[in-house]
């Protein structure tokens, strides 16, 4: 696809193609240089973005884009996103306290939707049984689409609250007050709420982008943008499986109504994996290792946490878990290893194997032109593994029919089992290598193996979590 103007620059879109948690924003922070504007584009503070600190310690952003320290760039949060004030003054003051200014940097659409303090309430009172982080965007993009309810209003924006604050501050008042009702929320103290809320929109208002072109009319001038996409394919209101999935559009395709830019500016889709796939909360995943006893097992609670939380399955014998011929066992050892468990709430995440018809699906849906796989040096860990083996998924078997796509029915897609295929292990540290050359052949083989196999080129892999632990093959 061209753009109108020779001069116009281009837009590129970075996804995460399966459950989350796949490394997006340390791709994003490698790949920045290359771009002038990084943009988000949907979700709000229940997506979490780390990146590396120059000093080797760990920034967590939750709202505002992965580019804080490329200090010549700017950011941009579309009008897709769920924007909440509160939250975003305290990210602002911690990125503050790094000594990195984002004035004249961030820019916030006017027409991003708000999250309002009865959002908050309401998911924290409902939002349990499909694993809701509590943030209040599920309700925020349901009231987006309600709209109003008989004369009140419900969706307030940005640019409301920037062009009459006192008018919408009443609104937003009285929609709490509502929700209180109608939803039977216990709200201690609401003026005490109120005056966070609108605390928060004073100090983030002066970053609200006023010009509902500013995004178009900088890429007509040559700027070139990132979208960064939040959660990931797999976890799409429309296109996941719903109801085990996130608020809003995940997708390539919704980069551009959710980031305020034609998509005649479309380049290329980056696509981001991990070599050993996690999810986090209920829904399908057709290779988890254990199945249904590890959903249940990482989706138990005790009191207000995990009942198996990180510092319970730090005690168990993990050379005992790797060498067990039970795949539940297994995938704990795994979990263990690759430290996949929830960074506030230290829940495990359910673990599974590479799953190539899933991202396919991904691939194909979002035309991803360039793969990156990121955690590839936990694969040395199959060497220690009953099989001593690589497991790969090449297909599905539904009903005692094989097939070689993701079903679109929740309960289908819970009775798939995958039919696997088992690659050569290496037992190698890899995380030292920043040469594709000096891998060891089965790591080059599983890399080769993906490419032949979703026909999409791979350009990168990440050898461990630190920022300087990646491989550029061809970026």
């Amino acid at each position: 696809m061209t753009t109108q103007n020779s001069n116009s620059g281009y837009a590129d879109v970075l996804l995460g193609l399966q459950y989350g948690d796949e490394g997006k924003a340390r791709v994003v922070d490698f790949i920045a240089p290359e771009y002038d504007i990084i943009a988000r584009f949907n979700g709000g503070a229940n997506a979490g973005h780390t990146i590396e600190t120059k000093e080797g310690g760990k920034v967590a952003l939750n709202q505002v884009p992965s580019a804080i320290f490329h200090e010549d760039k700017l950011m941009y949060i579309g009008s897709g996103c769920a924007l909440n004030p509160v939250k975003l003054k305290i990210e602002i003051e911690k990125i503050k306290n790094l000594g990195l200014n984002l004035e004249g940097r961030l820019h916030i659409s006017c027409q991003a939707s708000v999250v309002q303090p009865h959002h908050m309430y309401i998911d924290a009172a409902m939002g349990g049984a499909i694993g809701s982080t509590k943030n209040g965007i599920g309700p925020c993009y349901a009231d987006k689409a309600n709209r109003m309810h008989r004369d009140k209003l419900l969706n307030v924006r940005t640019g409301d609250l920037n062009d009459d604050a006192e008018h919408f501050y009443r609104i937003v008042e009285t929609n709490l007050e509502d929700a209180a009702q109608a939803f039977d929320l216990q709200i201690p103290n609401p003026n005490e709420v109120m005056a966070e809320f609108m605390e928060g929109f004073e100090y983030i208002k002066k970053y609200i982008q006023p010009d509902t072109l500013f995004l178009q009319r900088k890429v007509e001038d040559g700027a070139k943008v990132l979208f960064e996409g939040a959660q990931a394919v797999m976890l799409d209101v429309t296109k996941g499986g719903v109801p085990y999935v996130t608020s809003s559009n995940t997708i390539a395709a919704s980069a551009y109504s959710g980031g305020d830019l034609s998509l005649n500016f479309h380049r290329k889709t980056i696509g981001v994996a991990k070599a050993i796939m996690s999810r986090v909360g209920h829904g399908p995943f057709a290779t988890e290792f254990g199945r249904e006893e590890s959903e249940k097992y990482c989706m138990t609670s005790e009191g207000d946490g995990p009942k198996y939380g990180k510092a319970v399955e730090e005690k168990y014998d993990l050379d005992e878990l790797i060498k067990s011929e039970n795949e539940f066992e297994m995938g704990k050892a795994l979990r263990i290893l690759s430290g996949e468990y929830g960074t506030v709430s230290t829940r495990p995440r359910r673990i599974g194997a590479f799953d190539i018809v899933q991202l396919n699906y991904a691939v194909k849906m979002n035309d991803v032109k360039e793969l990156i796989i990121n955690k590839c040096d936990l694969l040395k860990e199959y060497s220690r593994t009953a099989r001593e083996k690589i497991p790969l998924a090449v297909s599905y078997n539904l009903d005692d029919e094989e097939i070689d796509y993701v079903p679109g029915s929740v309960s289908a897609y819970y009775r798939v089992k995958p039919v696997l295929e088992y690659l050569e292990s290496f037992s190698e540290d890899i995380s030292g290598i920043r040469n594709y050359e000096e891998l060891p052949q089965p790591m080059k083989n599983f890399k080769e193996e993906v490419e032949k196999l979703t026909s999409c080129k791979v350009v990168g892999v990440g050898v461990g979590p630190e920022r300087e632990q990646f491989i550029n093959i061809s970026l």
